[in-house]
C-alpha cells in the first residue's frame, strides 16, 4: 500500500510540474483577471460582473500582449513585453517548486535551489510559449536588407 501512495503521490507531482510549465506564460493575464474581480467585487456590482469583468481583462492583456510582442520591431518593446509575462510566471514557479519542496522536506538550502530552479524552468516555458506564438510577417525582399524575425541575431 504504501508503494501505491508513493508512486500516485509521484505521478500527481510530476502533472502540477507539467501544469505549471503549460500554464506559465498564462500568470500575468491570471494576476490581471483576479485584481480586476477584486477592485469590480469591492465597487459592489455583483459577482457577475466581476467574474465577466476579470475574463475580459484578462484576454485583453493576453491578446494585446501577444500581438505587441510579436508585431514590434523594437527589441526594446519586445524585452519590456516579454518581462511583464515572463517575471510573473518565474515568480509562480518559485513559489510552486518552494512549496512542492518544502513538502518534501529537504534542508531550507536545497529547498531554495530547488526554488530557484523551478523559476527558472517556468520562465523558460513561458519565454517558449511566447516565441512560439510568434505572428507571421509578410516575407520581403532580401535585397533590401530586411529579414525573417528568426533569422536576426542578437
Amino acid at each position: 500500500m504504501p508503494a501505491i501512495a508513493l508512486i500516485l503521490g509521484l505521478v500527481s507531482v510530476g502533472l502540477l510540474c507539467r501544469a505549471l510549465f503549460e500554464l506559465a506564460v498564462h500568470a500575468l493575464p491570471f494576476f490581471v483577471a483576479v485584481s480586476t474581480s477584486m477592485a469590480v467585487l469591492s465597487a459592489g456590482v455583483g459577482i457577475a460582473w466581476a467574474f465577466l469583468a476579470g475574463l475580459t481583462a484578462a484576454a485583453l492583456i493576453l491578446t494585446v500582449g501577444r500581438v505587441l510582442f510579436a508585431t514590434s520591431r523594437s527589441p526594446l518593446m519586445r524585452g519590456f513585453v516579454a518581462a511583464a509575462f515572463l517575471v510573473p510566471a518565474a515568480m509562480a514557479g518559485r513559489h510552486t517548486a518552494l512549496g512542492v519542496a518544502l513538502l518534501a522536506g529537504p534542508s531550507p538550502l536545497w529547498s531554495e535551489i530547488i526554488g530557484w530552479l523551478g523559476a527558472f524552468l517556468a520562465g523558460g516555458c513561458a519565454l517558449h510559449e511566447l516565441l512560439s506564438h510568434d505572428l507571421a510577417r509578410p516575407l520581403q525582399s532580401r535585397q533590401g536588407g530586411d529579414r525573417p524575425l528568426h533569422s536576426l541575431r542578437l
